[in-house]
Order: structure tokens, then C-alpha cells, then sequence
């Protein structure tokens, strides 16, 4: 299994921070948050990462050659980092697609041990939290039938469950998604999420929900984002 770190966005929200440096380098407390992922991933037996990059790609490849020895990595950069949006990063790692796939976001805090109940879980996977209030501003699922049919930062209503960007998709399947990203990309969809593509084939391509409990699984967007998992890694 291969993981593809998401690492080419701009970070606006968590500006300042990320004026002088890209969003997954940024600390919290003595670890940067790819760190925190490379670590479990580690734990997990899986080091063979692609990563895409944006702004600051040779401070990335600097730090995780360096930090990550007994890894085998490979940059995707996105030399349109400012105008797309992440469905173009991840759509130039189509050549590269030759084992099944964990794909992350890369502002992503989550659990070694939601993490070892994904591999170990057959299928197409993505965590769902159906605990917690539907958050405003981050990704949800629409749950249909055991199934996610529609994943998207604007549903809300019956069966619509916060989702954590962490997928874990076959090779075949995750192949069938990047087909569909190009035609959106060929139409002149570049700003629009990987995830909307991922909607016009729902129906062919089953995507599980795998429900967890975790506090510790968020996505860091902002400045109060990074607040709260500081205080809650102390």
C-alpha cells in the first residue's frame, strides 16, 4: 500500500504561520503535523509516500529526506499551486498509481489506531464520526444504504456525518476516481474538490463508511484548529 500526502495548498487560513512555511511543517508543540502522520504511517508499515507540493516544496523534500531515511518518497509538485485546487495536485499523481492507496489531506490529525482499523477493514474506506454536532466548515458524508454516496463541505440533513478526509481505496478503484477527476479537470474544473468528482461515481465505485469515536481526528484549517489539538497533544 502506498499513502499520497496532499501538501500543495497554500495555507491561506493559517496565515501568518504559513507565510514563510507550508502548512505541514507547521508545529504543534514539538512535532510538525507531518510529522505526526509520518510517524504513524510508520508504525502502520507503510512507507512508501508521494507527496504533492506547492509553495515551499524544497523545504518538504528537505525535511523528510532527511528525517525519513527508510522511506521511499516521491514530489508531485503542482506548478499551478495558486489557481487549482487540490483535485489537479492529486490528478498529476496518476502515473504513479500502481499499488491500492491511503490518501490524506495534509492538515490531518488523526489516531495510530484509526489507522490500523482502516487497513485491516476490507474495502473502500473513510472514517465517519456520527457522535459529534455536523461541523460548518469541514467535509461531511451523505450516508445511503450502509454506503457514502456524496462527500462535500455543503450537505447537511438526515444521514449527513462529519467525515474525515482519510481514504483508503484499491488501486482499481482509486484509478476509476482519477479518470473521473481528468474529465472535470478537461471541462475546466480546476477549483472544485477531488471529492465532487468522487460524487459522479459513487454509484460505481462503493465507498464504506468506517465509524470511529476518536476526539483526536480533525482537520487543521485555522488558527483555533491548532489551538485545540495543541492542547488536546499535551
Amino acid at each position: 500500500m502506498k499513502a499520497i500526502i496532499l501538501a500543495s495548498g497554500i495555507g491561506k487560513r493559517l496565515q501568518p504561520l504559513t507565510d514563510e512555511k507550508p502548512k505541514p511543517l507547521i508545529k504543534i508543540n514539538s512535532k510538525t503535523i507531518l510529522e505526526y502522520q509520518l510517524d504513524i504511517l510508520k508504525k502502520c508499515n507503510i512507507k512508501n509516500v508521494i507527496i504533492t507540493t506547492g509553495p515551499f516544496a524544497d523545504e518538504i523534500q528537505l525535511f523528510v529526506k532527511e528525517k525519513y531515511k527508510d522511506f521511499t518518497f516521491r514530489f508531485v509538485p503542482n506548478p499551478q499551486y495558486d489557481t487549482t485546487n487540490y483535485i489537479y495536485s492529486l490528478w498529476l499523481t496518476k502515473d504513479y498509481i500502481d499499488d491500492d492507496i491511503l490518501l490524506l489531506h495534509g492538515d490531518l490529525i488523526f489516531t495510530e489506531k484509526l489507522l490500523k482499523k482502516m487497513i485491516k477493514t476490507n474495502g473502500n474506506i473513510v472514517p465517519v464520526n456520527k457522535k459529534i454536532e455536523v461541523p460548518e466548515k469541514d467535509f461531511k458524508a451523505v450516508i445511503d444504504n450502509k454506503k457514502v454516496k456524496k462527500i462535500g463541505v455543503n450537505f447537511f440533513g438526515e444521514n449527513t456525518f462529519f467525515l474525515l478526509p482519510l481514504y483508503k481505496f484499491t488501486k482499481k478503484d482509486f484509478l476509476v476516481w482519477i479518470d473521473e477527476m481528468e474529465k472535470e479537470i478537461k471541462d475546466g474544473k480546476l477549483n472544485i474538490y477531488a471529492e465532487d468528482a468522487f460524487n459522479n461515481i459513487s454509484g460505481e465505485v462503493e465507498l464504506k463508511p468506517l465509524y470511529f469515536n476518536d476526539k483526536l481526528c480533525m482537520e487543521i484549517d485555522t488558527i483555533d484548529d491548532l489551538n485545540i489539538v495543541k492542547k488536546m497533544l499535551k
